[in-house]
């Protein structure tokens, strides 16, 4: 049976059951004498010859206080067999964890009933985020977009005909419980002048779990269980999809990687096939979603591609959940020369087909001087605010020194979880109207 392998020799459970059963025993006989039971009147009965002996009468109160100091003696003995007992099964379960398990065990609870957050988009920026947002909740639902064709992802698609696994080698990456060496080996690239030249060993790990296992959610669900992902990575659609973008001056752009390097102005994109299937699984989380939010990342290939897949977008649009747009920090040149904030949130609407966005996060804080003449070397600026614009789009901006001074003008982890958790945490008390103008008033006093 099951039940004796607990019992097993060299598990060092048994020890603890046998102390745990001495010191119910003991709190079960400091009862008795506490509440003079007559079942027990023998040892009663000696007990109190031994007092009369002792002190000449009887004494109720102190059998009484033995009893309670007993059944004290007897919880402390429980106790401490409990605690001995749980942490020798969590020694094995988690094996080489420093620190207080208490701690461990309530963190973990707490995360565990954190709201339920489903994030959209891909990139590096969309990785950055999950990194912050897996230290507030575990109910994190990534839908990745899976247009990627450049580098080892597209050789990959190419050869093997499978969709992009490189967003989703990043996200999973992000959401692991604990980053170190797996993220390395995920991350390495191969040298050398071979065939393997530039590949990513995570991109070919996925690769492989996707033709041993013909299905890529449970290619996903076994990369989750090796990396101890917490939450869930899930590609927008199972299909190979090419990204099609048109631009203003009629010219239709072919591939994912080849858009930024038109040099033009996008009107839209679209996808090849025109109607990709979504994954089920993605479409439910939304439905699901406390909270919905999109980006950050590259606007027209990293966001707007989940939203080319028609079930994505109409889940979006008809959930209930608010929607909460990340703003780049910087424009991106080929994609987003010259857009403000309010031209981000239009061509999100746009592709929905309607207005979606409740909450516009972006950044004001301030950028070193050396660094914005880096981005301006390859044409790229920081995205200029104008509240007015994203007013009359019918979404709340709130403002917030997002940036990571120390690596450039990207978003900065921490920053960007605890404001973006902020304005979750107060939506889910129903944000009133005093609420939201003291969240305002709070991340919108620095805006110049």
């Amino acid at each position: 049976m099951t039940l004796f392998k607990w019992l097993h020799p060299g598990l060092h459970i048994k020890r603890w059951l046998f102390i745990f059963g001495l010191g119910m025993m003991a709190t079960s006989f400091g009862l008795v004498l506490t509440f003079n039971y007559q079942w027990l009147g023998q040892i009663e009965e000696w007990m109190f010859r031994i007092l009369y002996e002792t002190t000449g009468h009887y004494n109720y109160t102190v059998l009484a206080t033995i009893g309670i100091i007993v059944i004290a003696a007897g919880i402390l003995i429980m106790g401490w067999a409990t605690r001995r007992l749980i942490c020798t099964m969590l020694g094995v379960v988690i094996p080489n964890e420093s620190g207080n398990i208490s701690d461990l065990i309530l963190s973990n609870l707490k995360l565990s009933k954190g709201p339920k957050v489903v994030v959209i988009g891909g990139g590096t920026g969309l990785s950055v985020m999950l990194r912050g947002l897996k230290t507030k909740t575990y109910n994190l639902t990534a839908v990745v977009t899976v247009a990627d064709d450049g580098g080892s992802t597209g050789r990959i698609r190419q050869d093997l005909d499978i969709i992009a696994p490189g967003d989703l080698r990043n996200c999973l990456v992000a959401l692991a419980d604990k980053e170190g060496l797996m993220e390395k080996l995920f991350a390495h690239r191969f040298g050398g002048s071979g065939n393997l030249t530039g590949h990513s060993f995570g991109n070919l790990f996925i690769a492989a779990l996707i033709e041993i296992l013909g299905d890529v959610e449970e290619a996903m669900d076994a990369t989750s269980k090796v990396l101890k992902v917490r939450g869930k990575v899930i590609p927008a659609s199972a299909e190979k999809i090419l990204l099609n973008a048109e631009m203003t001056d009629g010219r239709i752009i072919q591939g994912e990687s080849q858009i930024p390097k038109a040099h033009g102005k996008i009107k839209r994109v679209f996808t090849t096939p025109e109607h990709p299937q979504a994954i089920k699984t993605a479409v439910s989380a939304i439905k699901n979603a406390d909270t919905i939010v999109l980006g950050p990342g590259s606007l027209y290939t990293s966001i707007l591609p989940n939203l080319c897949v028609p079930d994505i977008a109409t889940a979006v649009c008809n959930s209930k959940a608010k929607k909460i747009y990340i703003c780049n920090v910087m424009t991106q040149r080929g994609e987003t020369d010259d857009y403000t904030v309010a031209d981000h949130v239009r061509a999100i609407n746009r592709q929905a087909g309607k207005d979606i966005i409740d909450f516009v996060i972006a950044n004001n804080g301030n950028i070193d001087t050396a660094i914005l003449q880096k981005y301006a070397n390859i044409a790229s600026h920081p995205v200029m605010i104008d509240k007015k614009e994203v007013g009359k789009t019918g979404a709340t901006l709130i403002l917030s020194d997002l940036v990571n001074q120390t690596t450039g003008a990207t978003h900065d982890t921490k920053k960007l979880a605890n404001v973006l958790f902020d304005l979750i945490n107060a939506l889910r008390t129903d944000l009133s109207p005093e609420l939201l103008h003291y969240y305002l008033k709070r991340y919108n006093r620095t805006h110049r």
